[in-house]
């Protein structure tokens, strides 16, 4: 077994944070593309929905605005349980490993959420889907990859929060 250095998904705060910013931003643009498209094809009066039944209609509009919900608040609460076992780790790569497994459970579970909103819209054409993605939108812009957030979430200090905030070079740890 190397060094905690060896084993290192990132070889500096910058690579760490290209990265999970490309995938922060393809869990919003994937949805966001096909949301666009389904909102202008209402807009136009070219989408009709799938399902015409208005019981069915119904049991869509709650059962995936209630699912989607769950799914977002679920990985918010996991998030925030496992971030605070992760600020008791030991060296900086193993909180960043950690955190960056987070961020990805949290964003891909987010990201389905956003899924599901917009298959909700493509099958009722409702407005509560429209209102339902600009919250999780709005939910996912507060955890936004930021330098300055991974320093607070993680409350790094010292050498480790200057590493983080002056984009440096890791050291080992």
């Amino acid at each position: 077994m190397g060094s905690s250095k060896d084993s290192m998904k990132f070889s500096s705060p910058e690579i760490f944070h290209q990265r999970i910013s490309l995938f922060f931003h393809l869990m919003i643009a994937l949805p966001l593309i096909i949301f666009v498209y389904l909102f202008l094809e209402m807009k136009h009066n070219d989408l009709s929905p799938v399902i015409t039944t208005s019981v069915l209609e119904h049991a869509v509009n709650v059962g995936f605005t209630l699912i989607s919900g769950f799914i977002t608040v679920f990985a918010y609460v996991t998030y925030s349980r496992t971030l605070l076992s992760t600020r008791m780790l030991e060296g900086l790569s193993n909180k960043l490993e950690r955190y960056f497994g987070l961020f990805l459970k949290l964003y891909t579970m987010v990201g389905f959420a956003s899924a599901l909103v917009v298959l909700g819209l493509f099958l009722t054409t409702s407005p509560i889907f429209i209102v339902d993605y600009v919250l999780l939108l709005f939910i996912l812009s507060l955890h936004r990859p930021t330098p300055k957030k991974y320093v607070n979430d993680l409350r790094l200090e010292g050498k480790e929060r200057k590493i983080i905030l002056s984009k440096g070079e890791f050291t080992s740890n």
